[in-house]
């Protein structure tokens, strides 16, 4: 657990020390701002990763596409398409597939609560059928809200979902897990900016607790997604993402950390 040891003090650190340099977040109502998950934009994200750091690296790519808009209520929606491809290997290499596609939907609105003045529902759709993992597809439902904070700088997303899958038919006929799954998440996401452009930081603990039943019965995991994020042009609408994500998980028996998913990836996004 040394690792989640180092992120949660450097997270500690980071909150405490930018308060002082970045007060107040004060950003123009019509500049892109990927801090704030509440925010609607339309953009373009390409992402280049790898994955666990060792013999067996994996190299992996993502495409996404983001389109939002404004309801005649007043609300605010957002759709999001990942595309990921992955292999044991390197990319453009015969073995690169198709691993993940995903889909997402967030709709919110404005509330009259002080401490959360926004508030909204998550649909989030995964398929990974193409590849050998034991859950074929899932799908959660979810509520977010944004939470106002004692620091100007710090923005805060708590997202509640639960979730069911379909899982892997050759799995489940030999017993390791029943037809499908079911369980929660619990995503808190934060962003805390250290200068007025935009440029901030991501800190990003995600939980999940899936029972696929058979002899895998349930699994924990924790994934921890330590971001910085800043804008490339003046205009905001080219931006550069650094994303270093660390899980742990009971896989194992005993909960712990699980070095073969450590990833380190790097997003250009393109704001329209």
């Amino acid at each position: 657990m040394t690792n989640y040891k180092i992120i949660t003090l450097s997270s500690a650190l980071i909150l405490f020390s930018t308060h002082a340099i970045a007060d107040e977040h004060i950003t123009p109502d019509d500049a892109p701002d990927p801090g704030d998950h509440t925010k609607v934009s339309s953009v373009v994200n390409i992402t280049y990763g790898k994955q666990s750091f060792n013999e067996e690296d994996n190299d992996f790519v993502q495409i996404q596409g983001q389109m939002s808009g404004g309801k005649s209520n007043g609300n605010l929606f957002l759709g999001q398409l990942t595309i990921q491809g992955q292999e044991n290997g390197k990319v453009g290499s015969d073995d690169f597939n198709l691993s993940q596609v995903r889909a997402r939907y967030f709709e919110v609105t404005h509330t009259e609560w002080q401490h959360a003045p926004m508030a909204g529902v998550s649909l989030d759709y995964i398929e990974t059928s193409f590849t050998d993992a034991i859950s074929d597809r899932l799908f959660a439902v979810g509520g977010l809200i944004r939470v106002d904070t004692p620091f100007k700088n710090w923005l805060s997303f708590p997202i509640l979902a639960g979730a069911v899958g379909q899982n892997n038919s050759t799995y489940s006929k030999l017993g390791l897990v029943d037809d499908y799954t079911w369980g929660v998440q619990f995503n808190f996401l934060n962003s805390i900016y250290l200068h007025q452009n935009g440029t901030h930081v991501q800190i990003n603990p995600q939980f999940s607790s899936l029972d696929f039943g058979g002899t895998v019965g349930t699994i924990n995991q924790l994934q921890l997604d330590l971001a910085f994020q800043t804008p490339l042009a003046q205009n905001r609408k080219h931006w550069g993402k650094i994303t270093y994500t660390e899980y742990f998980d009971d896989v194992e028996q005993s909960f712990g950390h699980n070095r073969q998913g450590t990833e380190l990836k790097f997003t250009y996004s393109y704001y329209f």
